[in-house]
């Protein structure tokens, strides 16, 4: 596989996570690993943006998409120390999730200032920003209020998630197959 088809796979990787994510709040949740095709998914996609856009991001981009590639595998890694029946499983899926979503993040704002990409340099920090709010609302709200955080607001943040992951996965497929044409006409 040359490098233009992998870029172009992570980021139908990204637009699969997308809807994966939407999936979530299906009833066959319990029965898919939806968590684990997800986070196998964005890390996929964090591979493809450091092989496509790490170099004219920089080299502190490239940490960050470096710590969101490790938040990711991490999160495989704990999914499946999760289903062994580790203790506080759930907690440690969450932070790596965060940790590579966290470097989206960072990626983004670099992003927004070198402006590596073709388009959308503001997608990265858009989708990884909202993971913020979802450990906010499931580990601090409901401790201090003693209330739940009412679920059109999950729904509402996985769906904004869904549609900056899903745009960034076009960005990122796009513009591999734009550049394979260059190479190939040029």
């Amino acid at each position: 596989m040359s490098q233009s088809d992998f870029i172009r796979l992570s980021g139908w990787g990204m637009i699969g996570a997308a809807i994966f994510l939407l999936l979530t709040f299906t009833p066959a949740t319990q029965a898919i690993p939806f968590f684990l095709v997800i986070n196998l998914l964005i890390t996929l996609g964090l591979v493809g943006l450091y092989m496509r856009y790490g170099e004219r991001a920089g080299n502190v981009a490239k940490v960050a998409l470096g710590v969101g590639i490790f938040g990711g595998i991490t999160s495989v890694v704990t999914f499946f120390l999760m289903t062994t029946g580790i203790e506080n499983g759930r907690i440690m899926m969450n932070l790596a999730m965060a940790m590579m979503f966290g470097g989206l993040f960072v990626f983004g704002l670099i992003a927004q200032a070198v402006k590596p990409m073709p388009r959308g340099n503001w997608l990265p920090a858009l989708a990884g920003f909202w993971w913020v709010f979802l450990v906010v609302s499931a580990y601090v709200i409901p401790p201090t209020t003693r209330q739940n955080v009412p679920d059109w607001a999950s729904y509402s943040i996985f769906l904004l998630m869904a549609i900056f992951l899903a745009l960034l996965g076009y960005v990122l497929q796009a513009d591999a197959r734009h550049t394979r044409a260059l190479i190939t006409n040029g």
